[in-house]
């Protein structure tokens, strides 16, 4: 429900969506017709016929639960690469980069200025420095995710670059690049 879709709204819909198919097994057993009509509201309903798909690979296939790793989480119905590593890494404790829009703005911020990441190639790259940056330990991984998220979603917005409150400003390139305070006891650029 995430995808595309602030968290306020998504607070209204997830409950009476749980409410209604609160198991897998209800969910896959609902009519395509049903899902859709209890995700109405939400929009981008792709993602509800997607998820009751899922539903029923999972109770027909999966065993009852999704699997763990990200690349056989990309090959279920309607997930895609952020959401294999989202699932992976929240749900099931593993070592998995996440790339969101959020999180791609921060890693190119303090990593790589440069990238762009709504060009196709520049997101590849950031997903590099995703994976690249990850803890050594998947038990670690779960807070540094959701961290880097948060940091996107409150700190480093798309409006506003709160640095003064940056945790991570100290090893920001886009803060040593554009802050007098950032470029104190570094070496002027070259032209």
């Amino acid at each position: 429900m995430l995808q595309q879709t602030q968290v306020a709204r998504v607070l209204e819909f997830y409950p009476r969506f749980l409410e209604r198919f609160p198991t897998w097994e209800s969910l896959a057993a609902a009519r395509e017709r049903q899902v859709v009509a209890q995700w109405a509201g939400l929009g981008y309903y792709a993602r509800a016929r997607n998820l009751h798909r899922l539903s029923r690979w999972v109770t027909r296939d999966g065993g009852g639960t999704l699997p763990g790793e990200p690349q056989a989480l990309r090959e279920l119905p309607g997930i895609g690469a952020y959401t294999a590593g989202a699932v992976a890494s929240f749900a099931h404790g593993r070592r998995a980069a996440l790339v969101d829009t959020n999180v791609a703005r921060v890693l190119a911020r303090v990593f790589a200025p440069r990238l762009e990441p709504k060009r196709p190639r520049d997101l590849t790259r950031l997903w590099a420095i995703a994976e690249a940056t990850l803890p050594r330990t998947a038990g670690a991984t779960w807070t540094h995710n959701q961290a880097l998220m948060e940091l996107g979603a409150l700190v480093c917005t798309a409006r506003v670059k709160r640095c003064g409150l940056c945790p991570v400003r100290g090893v920001c390139a886009t803060y040593a690049r554009e802050s007098p305070a950032g470029t104190a006891g570094r070496p002027a650029p070259r032209a």
